[in-house]
Formats: structure tokens, sequence, C-alpha cells
């Protein structure tokens, strides 16, 4: 999260390096064959409980994920992480200048190490496979395919009912809007909306997104453009609908 809110840019080679030692050194003690043994003792205890139980399922879970993560070399993931940590820093220092040139080599190397990623996992229907079964597991390109086949016939009429209306006009959104100004009137939204300060905090970034460190401590971001009012106001609601940090 430091990255993307506060750190110099001067810094993103050593923090690179720092999350690629500490992602490797994560993975490594993560597929220790030891971390196998302990698991194969959970079998009987959790074949006891009910499936869906917490218990039962944090262990299935963890399970799947070390039979995955031993497939993996530690050394992909150092060079994924410090890839990942160098191309958000590109991007961010590109986006305003619209430069694709710039990010498009780093673009290339994240398809070549996602191609490489994916042959750790060999048998698939499709390269894509075992990416999209990392992030929704049991998900793979075959059954998007049809969902978005599905969603396509009911979302296109949709989108052709609202663009053939006259445009809305939304000129009160763009307008000068000093950014103190927002900032607060975003923090007054998201407070009355629920959003616990006590167990949360809202900081700029080049790209909104929530982070969440335990439950009693979440963190979102925001970004302001002092020409449009909808993006940092609404990035701010969107972001601070984490079930996690509204009060009970």
């Amino acid at each position: 999260m430091d990255q993307s809110t506060y750190m110099p840019p001067g810094g993103v080679a050593a923090r690179a390096r720092q999350m690629a030692t500490l992602s490797r050194l994560a993975h490594e003690k993560f597929i220790d064959p030891a971390i196998g043994r302990l698991l194969d003792d959970l079998r009987l205890y959790a074949g006891g409980l009910p499936y869906d139980s917490d218990d039962a399922s944090l262990i299935r879970v963890a399970r799947r994920q070390y039979e995955r993560a031993v497939c993996v070399p530690p050394a992909f993931v150092a060079e994924w992480t410090d890839h990942s940590a160098k191309s958000y820093q590109v991007w961010a220092e590109a986006r305003p200048r619209n430069d694709f040139k710039a990010v498009e080599p780093y673009l290339v190397k994240a398809v070549d190490l996602s191609r490489k990623f994916a042959n750790y996992f060999p048998g698939y229907e499709h390269i894509a496979d075992p990416l999209i079964d990392q992030a929704d597991y049991g998900m793979k390109a075959s059954t998007l395919r049809a969902l978005f086949t599905e969603l396509r016939g009911q979302l296109v009429p949709i989108v052709q009912a609202i663009t053939s209306q006259p445009l809305a006009d939304d000129s009160c959104l763009r307008q000068r809007f000093p950014e103190a100004g927002q900032w607060s009137f975003g923090l007054e939204v998201i407070k009355r909306l629920g959003y616990d300060f006590n167990r949360g905090r809202q900081d700029k970034t080049h790209h909104p997104f929530t982070t969440r460190f335990s439950i009693g401590d979440v963190r979102i971001t925001t970004r302001v453009n002092e020409n449009d009012l909808g993006d940092a106001l609404f990035s701010t609601i969107h972001e601070a609908g984490t079930p996690c940090t509204s009060k009970a």
C-alpha cells in the first residue's frame, strides 16, 4: 500500500527488491514439506466437521493453496513481485501523459511471466485457465465464455436503450472543484454512510483500492480530479463499501 500512496518515485527499485525478497521467503515457508504434513494431520479432524464449517473450509482452502504453491518455484514468485512493483511505478508516471509506449514493454513481460506461470500447471484447456483459477477457484476460460455470452445477450439491449437516449447534462460535476474541498466532502459523505474511521482511513493514490490489515484496520484510497467531482466522490463511496469498516 505504501508504494501506491506515500513512497517517493526514487524508492521503487529498493522497494521492488524488498517485496521480491519477502514474497520469496513467504513462499518458501509455505511450501515447506512440514506444512504439507501438518495439513495431512488435519484431514481426519476436518473430515469430522460439517463441510461448510469455518475450520473445515479453512483447512480445505489451505490444502488447495498449498498444492498449487508447491508447483511454483520461489524464484518465479520473486521475479513476478519485482516486476509488478516496477511496473506500477512506470504506469503511475505514464498515466498522466497517456504514454502507452512507456508501459508497453512491461506489459509484454507481464504476459510472458503469465504464460510461464500457466506452464507450471500443465494439462490446461486454455493457457489462461491456471491464471483464472488462481483468482476464482473452479473457473476457466470456457466457463467465462459461456457466462459472457449469456451476459452479452442481456446487457447489449440495455446499453443500446441507454445510449439511444439524449445525453444527460452532467456539467454540474465538471466544473472547478478545489482538491481540499472535495477531500473534506468525500470524508463527510462516507462518514454518514457508516464508514468507521476508528478502524479505517483514506489516502490518495493513482488508482483507488482497498486493503485490509485486520478486521479492525481497513484502508481505502481515492484520487482527486479538480475538474470532475465524480472521480473522487464515486470512487470514495465505492471503496468505503467494504463491510469490515462499517459500523455495527
